[in-house]
């Protein structure tokens, strides 16, 4: 009989342990997953707060901004849930709420067209930021959280702005090649922009100003090159003449 009380007490205390081990593995890795949601979520935050700094840089709608901001919004609302009693992030919940009413209410854009790129280098990061935010929307899109109407319109927004990018980079290229009298690259560039416009049936009033640049300086290198050519024509008839006159059969008087 003791035995058996023996055997029950030893059956009962390691069934204790193995729901006891089971529970911390369950709590672990509810702690792990929480763990891993905040990082997640803290990641997106701070990518996005990284792309909002370009603003100055890029021409942000008010629709792009506000849709960065709600996508923070939601990842905090997400890491609340998550860490109820953490203040900080109570704090920074408030303020994005701030931010995005101030936004509907408030925003403009200083520069509606895009400011030209200073150098090679600032323009690879701008078509790198576009390229960032393009995808974003897209997420936020496929996640329903951005209307298709909005989605549509400033997916079209950011991609002018790619083809404005590389149509100045492009322009500068063609005055490069101009200076170092690469007339063929020059007209090689000039052409090729002009071929891209060619195709955009919404271009704005920055890309027609681009479009009728590229259109002026492609006409006056014609120009040029033709009044060269003619030159040179005129130049080798005047030789010409010379020798002509120079070896002519002399006259006998």
């Amino acid at each position: 009989m003791m035995l058996t009380l023996i055997l029950i007490a030893i059956g009962a205390l390691l069934f204790l342990i193995i729901i006891y081990n089971i529970l911390q593995q369950y709590l672990q890795k509810q702690e792990a997953e929480k763990r891993t949601q905040l990082l997640r979520h803290k990641n997106i935050i701070n990518e996005t707060d990284e792309l909002l700094l370009n603003a100055s840089q890029l021409p942000f709608s008010k629709a792009l901004v506000v849709s960065l901001y709600s996508r923070i919004l939601h990842s905090l609302k997400a890491m609340q849930q998550q860490d109820p009693n953490n203040e900080q992030i109570k704090t920074r919940l408030v303020n994005i709420q701030q931010q995005i009413q101030h936004v509907k209410d408030n925003y403009t854009l200083d520069q509606p067209g895009l400011k030209p790129p200073e150098s090679d280098q600032q323009a690879l990061h701008m078509l790198q930021v576009v390229k960032r935010l393009r995808t974003v929307l897209r997420i936020e899109h496929n996640k329903g959280k951005l209307g298709n109407q909005t989605f549509v319109q400033e997916d079209r927004r950011l991609e002018l702005i790619r083809l404005k990018i590389n149509l100045v980079n492009l322009a500068k290229r063609a005055r490069t090649a101009i200076g170092n009298k690469d007339v063929n690259t020059a007209q090689q560039l000039l052409k090729k922009g002009l071929s891209v416009l060619d195709k955009i049936p919404d271009k704005d009033d920055q890309l027609k100003g681009i479009e009728s640049n590229l259109q002026q300086r492609l006409s006056d290198l014609t120009s040029t090159q033709k009044k060269e050519l003619q030159e040179q024509q005129a130049r080798a008839e005047e030789e010409k003449s010379e020798l002509d006159l120079l070896f002519e059969p002399k006259r006998k008087w």
